[in-house]
């Protein structure tokens, strides 16, 4: 009795699977399908970025539910892997339907990733997959959606055009020599004939950036060169900030000294700090892809005691724009220049002595050259 049950229900299970072949064959039913319906950002803290994953799975077979179906997700920009994850269990009845993925992106790899995004010209490929796995009768399938774009950043850009406003003439309050039989006042120029600015070596803890002035000594009187200062923020994220004496000179006169009128190619390495720009990421991610950048630059030179400083009356320069990006939000990507203003910016004397940027006109040729005219008049 025993063996004549079992050889029936066997019989029943192959004569189903056959039906259900045949209902396959036929067309009648059918393998889900699946894919991305959306990405969007969920959750941000100080540590966390949330993505939240919608895929669509359309199941056409009328009664027939694909149970434990299952879902895998990942998503990398410029091959690094930066959230993936899985669900189970997931139930799939007639018709179209949504299952949404809750993932975490992998904080510690957005240095990484900014290694990469920076040495591609600010150019990252966002790649993004949702693998379902489905079983319906004895057919399974792994539909596979996928999704890409290109993310850009135009932080080089924004940096160079920042320091244009550098470029023309300044003049500096005037300066009173006095040394016995001579006394000479002077207002110190300095111009500055052209700007640049471009990325260095990058790593995954600094990012080197090159800021880079063509300034002209028009006095008749030698300068030094100058010290350069400033910061930038994102979204109030200060991921860089350097004083005189961390902007390294990598290019300039051999003895940091600008004679009268020669111009000097002066070059400055500065640093960003990877681990804020993963701060900043989270920041720009939870105000919808939208950052506020302000860079602020200044130029000092110390002479005799009297601090000169690009701009003029001890201000910088601070420019502020918006950037966009279009990773997950539908918007459009870019940069938008929202302005430049004078800012009061602070540089003691001390660190223009730490760094050279000083001189002491009276015991130059020039001033020389004033005491001889005086003490040894023409006869």
């Amino acid at each position: 009795m025993f063996r004549r049950a079992a050889a029936v229900v066997a019989a029943l299970v192959v004569g189903v699977a056959v039906l259900l072949g045949g209902l396959f064959a036929a067309g009648v039913l059918g393998v889900p399908d699946a894919g991305l319906e959306d990405n969007a950002w969920g959750e941000v803290d100080d540590e966390r970025i949330e993505v939240v994953t919608t895929v669509w799975i359309d199941n056409p077979n009328p009664g027939l539910s694909a149970g434990d179906a299952a879902l895998d997700y990942a998503l990398a920009l410029n091959d690094v892997r930066l959230a993936e994850g899985s669900k189970a269990g997931i139930d799939v009845p007639e018709g179209n339907h949504t299952t949404t993925l809750h993932t975490d992106l992998y904080y510690e790899r957005i240095p990484v990733w900014w290694v990469t995004h920076i040495e591609n010209d600010e150019v990252s490929d966002l790649a993004v997959e949702a693998q379902t796995h489905v079983s319906v009768g004895p057919l399974s399938g792994s539909p596979t959606g996928t999704h890409t774009d290109t993310v850009e950043t135009d932080l080089e850009e924004l940096i160079a055009d920042s320091l244009t406003e550098m470029e023309g003439e300044h003049t500096a309050s005037p300066v009173e020599l006095d040394d016995g039989p001579v006394t000479e006042t002077v207002e110190p120029r300095v111009v500055i004939e052209d700007t640049d600015a471009e990325w260095g070596a990058v790593t995954e803890d600094e990012t080197e950036l090159h800021a880079t002035f063509h300034v002209h000594n028009p006095n008749p009187y030698p300068l030094a060169t100058p010290a350069f200062t400033g910061d930038l923020e994102l979204n109030d994220v200060p991921v860089a900030a350097w004083d005189a004496g961390d902007a390294e000179v990598l290019e300039g006169p051999d003895d940091a000294i600008i004679l009268p009128g020669e111009t000097e190619e002066l070059t400055f390495a500065i640093t960003l700090d990877n681990d804020r720009v993963a701060e900043w990421f989270a920041t720009h991610v939870d105000a919808d892809e939208r950052s506020v950048v302000a860079f602020t630059a200044q130029l000092a030179v110390s002479v005799n005691g009297h601090t000169v400083t690009v701009p003029a009356d001890g201000e910088a320069v601070r420019c502020t724009y918006e950037m966009q990006t279009a990773i997950f939000v539908d918007q459009e990507s870019g940069l938008e220049r929202e302005g430049c203003a004078l800012a009061p910016w602070l540089l003691s004397g001390e660190d223009l002595e730490r760094v050279g940027a000083t001189i002491d006109l009276l015991e130059t040729d020039w001033w020389e050259g004033l005491l001889v005219g005086v003490l040894e008049p023409a006869s």
